[in-house]
């Protein structure tokens, strides 16, 4: 499919992205947006979604605060009045299923009303710059159902202990922290069986960036 094209004369195509923590989905978004596609960011969504001040904010204090439902003695997820602490509220989830599927229940249902907007906005608007799709980029794109909102999806996979070590040096966390995010994702076997094209990002970017390239060329413009 040409370059050439823009929105009006055809149909945009809905790319999903996702990938496990330490897989390089950042990375690989960076690469595709300079390539033309249209980001729409579901980590950045939930973010303002849990901005100080928030609705959800509060909501999530009152599950998750140390009298909440789902909830911890002596553990808070508000820093302050309408403050989230983010880092809290994964330490207490991503150390517990139950608590995590309920976390997942809250926010899946207002990002994806939020997603849904945006990607009809965007196929709806009178776009007269070359795009060549839509980027739906998600994390826990299975796990929400976003993936029956894309017309193909790209999944990011790389070794574990790379992973790890990637997080890690990122966040200035610990290997079993990271590794009990890991073990509390989906699978990387379940999600393979789900997406249409894999790419294993455990090498370097520049490896990474040419896959991409072949990705680009053989299905987003085919």
């Amino acid at each position: 499919m040409s370059l050439n094209k823009t929105v009006t004369d055809r149909e945009i195509k809905v790319i999903g992205l996702t990938g496990g923590i330490g897989t390089g989905k950042s990375t690989a978004a960076g690469y595709l947006k300079k390539k033309g596609l249209i980001h729409v960011d579901a980590d950045e969504i939930s973010r303002a979604m849990t901005a100080d001040g928030s609705h959800m904010v509060y909501v999530l204090g009152d599950i998750f605060g140390p009298d909440g439902e789902m909830g911890a003695p002596g553990v808070n997820v508000l820093k302050a009045e309408g403050c989230l602490d983010r880092k809290a509220l994964a330490s207490l989830v991503f150390a517990d299923t139950v608590k995590k599927q309920r976390l997942d229940e809250l926010m899946f249902g207002a990002i994806t009303e939020e997603i849904d907007r945006q990607i009809s906005d965007i196929k709806r608007t009178g776009w007269t710059e070359v795009i060549s799709g839509i980027l739906l980029d998600a994390p826990l794109l299975f796990e929400a159902g976003l993936d029956n909102r894309c017309d193909t999806v790209l999944l990011l996979t790389a070794d574990t202990d790379i992973r790890i070590a990637r997080v890690c040096v990122r966040d200035g966390t610990t290997p079993e922290e990271v590794g009990a995010r890991i073990r509390n994702q989906m699978s990387d076997d379940e999600k393979i069986q789900k997406a249409d094209y894999v790419i294993d990002n455990s090498d370097t970017a520049e490896k990474l960036y040419e896959k991409l390239d072949i990705y680009f060329d053989t299905v987003v413009l085919r």
